[in-house]
């Protein structure tokens, strides 16, 4: 007989080559709490996610060409040509429902009190599907993630049959709370992060005190099947700059705005992962790492400390909205500290397509950056798009020029 209730965090943010920051968290808040955790995580029973960065296919430019035609095209039977198509193409976990289903139901058959799920949208039918077998089974069943927070997504979603509640908030301060009530069988919808039904609503104030909450536990991941032993690490939530007509990250649960936790709470975290699974690779999963320069600066300046020959990766924001942490200087010290590679919105070389994207960048000063950064010996990969509204083939034409003048700047 078990002496604590006992939680099943289900991982349907399966990343292929570190764990989910989210359920780290989760299962951290909920063992504090003196709940019982078992973690199902797809990679455990050998059901790979989505890769961050596939190769491309050998017949790459004809599948670029198909999907664009079939993309655009009204026709029905071409529509489902695509739908077809793409369902070959997508992760091995989009795939595999019915073999997640089946280990969820051991699972469930085993004994537990509550099951938690983090996904993204794209796993609505594995949902629909765990909600059932909870509902059969009496067991509640509480669904989150990052896009729960926009009031469209989650009128798909509440209403689905056997879900006891759905989460669109950070909810890490009330977790326990909320899991307790589901068990007892009350309700939890006066919780803040919680969306009420009648009328659908939702109270998320978002999370102040990030240093509050405890480091995130990976222990359960299956780290024998990871490529490498690399552990995520989060210095904020939200983005600095915030305003981008584009990004869909700051409308999501945790992106709304942004906070920072401590330049010492983040360093002792890396030394408490690095104590733990002997982990010297992290990867820094912040929208913009430099949303705060003291932030980026404090892990420059102490991360090889905490962690002697630590190697990371990360994301920034090119701004010229005061200081950006990315000078020469900064970035040879950056270097001098282990950061092996950063990536930057690009998005366009047409400084009028980025003004209209309120993107708060100036080419001028991304292509120093570019120069410094490989100077300093740090590889740069961008993030770019086409078909923004109002492009012209002139900035088309632009990009294509400035890509080409930096082509030796960018590792893609």
């Amino acid at each position: 007989m078990r002496s604590s209730p006992k939680v099943l965090v289900v991982d349907l943010n399966n990343f292929a080559r570190y764990p989910s920051i989210a359920i780290g968290y989760l299962v951290a808040v909920l063992r504090e709490g003196g709940f019982e955790v078992e973690l199902l995580a797809p990679l455990s029973t050998g059901i790979t996610g989505v890769p961050r960065e596939p190769r491309p296919p050998w017949w790459g430019a004809l599948d670029r060409e198909f999907r664009y035609r079939t993309g655009t095209s009204r026709s029905r039977a071409v529509q489902q040509m695509r739908t077809w198509y793409t369902s070959r193409r997508v992760s091995k976990l989009a795939r595999s429902g019915d073999a997640v289903a089946r280990e969820f139901s051991r699972r469930l058959d085993s004994g537990v009190d509550a099951v938690l799920v983090s996904t993204y949208l794209m796993y609505h039918p594995h949902c629909v599907e765990l909600a059932r077998l909870c509902g059969e089974r009496d067991i509640p069943f509480v669904l989150g993630g990052p896009y729960f927070a926009v009031a469209d997504v989650a009128r798909e979603w509440v209403g689905m049959p056997g879900l006891t509640a759905l989460v669109g908030g950070e909810v890490e301060p009330h977790l326990c709370e909320l899991v307790r009530r589901v068990i007892a069988r009350e309700s939890v919808e006066d919780l803040p992060g919680v969306w009420r039904t009648e009328p659908l609503s939702l109270h998320a104030p978002p999370l102040a005190d990030l240093d509050a909450v405890p480091y995130p536990d990976y222990s359960d991941f299956p780290w024998d099947r990871y490529p490498n032993t690399i552990v995520p690490i989060i210095t904020g939530r939200g983005c600095g700059w915030g305003v981008c007509s584009f990004c869909a990250d700051i409308t999501s649960t945790a992106g709304r705005s942004f906070r920072s936790r401590s330049v010492a709470n983040v360093l002792g975290e890396l030394e408490h992962q690095h104590a733990r699974h002997g982990a010297r690779l992290f990867v820094f999963t912040d929208l913009k790492l430099n949303s705060s320069v003291d932030m980026w600066r404090g892990v420059v300046g102490g991360i090889q400390a905490a962690v002697p020959g630590a190697r990371w990766i990360g994301a920034v924001h090119v701004g010229t909205r005061g200081p950006n942490g990315l000078d020469a200087d900064a970035l040879r010290a950056a270097r001098a500290a282990g950061m092996v590679r950063l990536t930057t919105g690009l998005e366009s070389g047409s400084q009028r397509v980025l003004d209209r994207m309120a993107k708060g960048t100036d080419l001028t000063v991304t292509s120093r950056f570019l120069k410094d950064a490989r100077a300093a010996g740090i590889s740069v990969r961008t993030t770019m798009f086409t078909g923004y509204p109002g492009e012209t083939a002139e900035d088309l034409q632009r990009t294509a020029d400035f890509l080409e003048a930096h082509a030796e700047c960018l590792e893609r």
